[in-house]
């Protein structure tokens, strides 16, 4: 046994010499290159690209927190908790202070049902010099009460974002169901509305503006929100259901 290792390894010194030659190291730039692709496949939504990119400059920078963040979320964007939670614990470990990194980190904890620890990453987030971490925390925050069954703490939550912003299309959509879920339907409307004049692209705002104004018994004014959603998305869940909620409206008829 104890000639087995030095022949072992004079073999593979053999091979690499003989038939393989030293991967070229990459330079400096081009892990960065690799970096910023990474980041730009995540906002075009390409989080399996995105997480492949990111692994490839982890091989030569493994102790950038940021690329470690990124990894963490395009593994969030594929709804697996578990690995994105690994990966973002690393990142939080090399930079504790970044807000964003500790704000992903939540999210992923809050998705694992881990609000304890969730809440405790969005209190650090808000409290980074950065305004926008602040804002995502606080909103953050307004779903993490949300999940918890505290209407009233996340209207309040929502309602400090929106302070900070009012133009936040997150944080009123996030407000609006709050405010419907504890029974307030008329105040989740006037946020409802709110959010289309923000994003009037929005299939899930026009659905659940019209489902509010049904329930308010202003179904002709839900109607047409309704039939917005499914013109916006027409064969997705949001269309379906609001397709669902027309039928039963009009008695069955198509």
């Amino acid at each position: 046994m104890r000639a087995r290792g030095p022949v072992a390894f004079a073999i593979a010194v053999v091979l690499l010499g003989a038939g393989c030659q030293p991967k070229k190291a990459k330079t400096s730039a081009e892990i960065l290159l690799t970096e910023r692709m990474g980041q730009v496949l995540l906002r075009e939504g390409r989080a399996a690209e995105a997480e492949k990119a990111f692994k490839d400059v982890l091989k030569d920078d493994p102790r950038n927190p940021d690329v470690w963040g990124g990894l963490g979320v395009s593994m969030l964007m594929q709804n697996r908790f578990k690995e994105a939670m690994t990966a973002l614990d690393k990142a939080v470990e090399l930079a504790p202070e970044n807000g964003s990194i500790r704000n992903n980190r939540g999210v992923a904890a809050m998705e694992l049902g881990q609000y304890k620890e969730a809440e405790a990453d969005f209190e650090a987030a808000a409290r980074s010099q950065n305004p926008d971490d602040r804002l995502s925390a606080t909103i953050n925050l307004g779903r993490l009460r949300n999940r918890q069954g505290n209407f009233a703490g996340a209207e309040e939550e929502f309602t400090n974002a929106l302070a900070r912003d009012p133009w936040s299309f997150a944080a009123l959509l996030g407000r609006a169901g709050a405010r419907e879920s504890s029974g307030n339907v008329e105040g989740a409307a006037e946020d409802y509305l709110a959010a289309i004049k923000i994003e009037p692209t929005s299939a899930d705002a026009n659905l659940r503006l019209g489902f509010c104004l049904v329930s308010l018994h202003k179904p002709e004014l839900g109607r047409r929100y309704l039939q917005r959603a499914i013109d916006l998305d027409p064969t997705g869940d949001t269309g379906a259901r609001a397709r669902l909620l027309m039928e039963t409206l009009t008695g069955g008829a198509s």
